[in-house]
């Protein structure tokens, strides 16, 4: 009996260290808020070097631009914050989800001069636990979700009812506008544009381990799971995009650049062969992780335009 309350209790603690060891380097920089607030623009991003002239010309352009704070209260209380750029005769709004422990600026400067100059209102979300934003937690989609489908109300209420609304994401807040699908949106929400987002959080987390990390699965992940649950209120398998996009009904502009090696291309090819909805599918060649607007421009906002010339467009005119 004696050995078996010691070999217990050796377990015991050899698990609350592993539990310490997980939280420490792996949780808490993951899912918990960042003191320091992510850049504008990611100029240590060796992809992104020729391109930065454009980047800061556009961030220096939307500084310029007349905007609006919107706020509003999420479904379990916490406080959002997005930043709104109305067009003259708007002919809709693009809601623009970042990414993971990214800013509006740092995913969307190129395409927020792209829509506003083609008569498009944009809306700048701060994901909660970013930002203008509260929360102390981000939930890689699971919760975002519904912040997502919020917005889109938010500004369909400020349109009144009349416009089309496309759904923009990148990266976590494309996962986050394909599991917002599935939410009960408006149907003025016409078409989503999901680039290089993953299948789910576990599925992600997943990679990243591997990948990135190079630990074993087990125990990891069930460790990162029940720190989840405890402390942020999710579970890494909850939800994923592939369940939303079972149900969803709205035409999505899938996009990867096939040097990602953080969300893995394989992720998005799964994506849209779920979705039952029209979709297509823009690959950007040689493009790493989150730039896929700056490397593929040109291709980038002609599928973009096509896109929304036949499903957005159209509603916008009646």
């Amino acid at each position: 009996m004696r050995m078996v309350i010691i070999a217990f209790s050796i377990c015991a603690a050899l698990f609350a260290v592993l539990t310490l060891l997980v939280y420490a380097f792996l949780f808490r920089p993951t899912v918990v808020r960042r003191k320091k607030r992510a850049p504008e623009i990611f100029e240590d991003v060796p992809a992104l070097a020729p391109y930065l002239a454009e980047l800061h010309s556009a961030v220096d352009s939307f500084h310029r631009m007349e905007k609006e704070n919107v706020c509003i209260t999420s479904c379990d209380g916490i406080e959002l914050a997005a930043w709104y750029v109305r067009a003259e005769g708007a002919q809709g709004t693009v809601v623009c989800m970042h990414g993971y422990h990214g800013s509006p600026m740092s995913d969307f400067s190129l395409a927020v001069q792209f829509f506003h100059e083609r008569g498009w209102n944009v809306l700048l979300p701060h994901e909660r636990a970013h930002g203008e934003s509260g929360g102390n937690c981000l939930t890689f989609g699971i919760k975002e979700r519904f912040d997502c489908r919020d917005w889109a109300a938010a500004v369909d209420k400020k349109n009144g009812g009349a416009l089309p609304i496309i759904l923009y994401g990148v990266s976590m807040g494309a996962s986050t506008v394909l599991m917002a699908s599935s939410t009960g949106l408006s149907e003025n929400v016409k078409c989503i544009i999901a680039d290089c987002g993953y299948t789910s959080p576990r599925d992600e987390i997943a990679h990243v381990l591997k990948a990135s990390y190079h630990l074993p699965l087990f125990p990891t992940l069930a460790i990162s799971d029940m720190l989840a649950r405890s402390i942020a209120d999710f579970s890494l398998s909850e939800y994923s995009t592939l369940d939303a996009l079972a149900e969803n009904k709205i035409p999505v502009l899938f996009i990867h650049g096939d040097a990602d090696t953080f969300v893995p291309p394989y992720m998005s090819e799964q994506n849209y062969e779920a979705c039952k909805a029209p979709k297509e599918l823009l690959v950007v060649h040689g493009a790493p992780h989150a730039v896929n607007y700056a490397l593929g421009r040109k291709e980038y906002e002609k599928k973009i335009m096509e896109y929304i010339d036949r499903y957005a467009a159209t509603s916008a005119e009646g």
